[in-house]
């Protein structure tokens, strides 16, 4: 995965051999790129995901297809000033670009883009395809005018909640019937918040909870752990959702996966 460097002329030199020029005026494009300097000075860069990681991203993407480098590019475009749905497409575009590399060493077929069928189909050696759904997860925090700090009640890891991963995952299964198909379903989740990035969120809200079970009279944990006899696998819209993949921040070389014990196979 590229990183970016705190060399004083990694944007320029990154802008000057960009593949897409004409993106780079894109309003999206434009504020990561101002957060970037004001993330490096802060001394908070994310070195996973950032201004710089993204032009490198597409620049690898277009240099393996031309085309779906553009189609990223379109989305940017047309969406320039929807946030959240921009991010969405960053999410993608990391996922995309991980499994070129291991086309060029001959692990994977192809890489393709089927709206219709997925966001991503990685095609195999033996053509088998595994169909991957990317979401990026943020919590949708106001920010507040006098500039004060507040605190939020997160519900991200919850069960029930409309904000929560599970909740979120049943909603798309539900509105965009891929994840329904009978075939190699893999949901992608990144965790795009410092908030609630790394494990909890996802393994609370996918699972029943977290648990902890105590002996009153001896004052002692029992147990604890994640309770995985009510799961979202539990639901049967995800009977063809072989596992779930989620990273944090960019960082999808870090992933992690959870596979669906009740997954029907073709």
């Amino acid at each position: 995965m590229a990183v970016a460097s705190n060399g004083p002329f990694i944007v320029t030199d990154t802008e000057a051999r960009f593949a897409l020029s004409t993106l780079l005026t894109c309003d999206y494009l434009k504020r990561y790129r101002d957060g970037y300097y004001q993330a490096s000075e802060a001394g908070c860069l994310n070195r996973y995901r950032n201004y710089v990681t993204l032009l490198e991203q597409i620049n690898d993407i277009h240099d393996y297809n031309q085309q779906h480098a553009k189609s990223y590019a379109k989305r940017f475009r047309d969406g320039a000033n929807d946030w959240r749905n921009c991010e969405a497409v960053f999410s993608e575009i990391i996922v995309y670009r991980s499994y070129i590399r291991s086309v060029y060493e001959g692990l994977i077929r192809a890489v393709h883009l089927e709206e219709a069928e997925s966001d991503i189909i990685v095609e195999r050696l033996d053509g088998s395809k595994m169909f991957l759904e990317v979401f990026c997860v943020m919590p949708d925090f106001p920010v507040p005018e006098d500039g004060k700090f507040r605190v939020y009640d997160v519900k991200t890891h919850t069960q029930d909640s409309m904000a929560s991963i599970r909740q979120k995952l049943l909603r798309k299964i539900a509105k965009q019937k891929q994840l329904s198909k009978p075939r190699e379903n893999v949901a992608v989740i990144e965790l795009n918040d410092v908030s609630i990035a790394g494990d909890f969120a996802v393994l609370s809200s996918l699972s029943g909870g977290y648990k902890l079970t105590l002996d009153i009279q001896d004052h002692k944990v029992v147990s604890r752990g994640y309770d995985w006899s009510n799961s979202v696998f539990n639901d049967p819209s995800t009977q063809f959702l072989k596992r779930v993949i989620y990273f944090s921040l960019g960082d999808y070389e870090s992933r992690k996966i959870i596979f669906n014990p009740r997954f029907i196979s073709e």
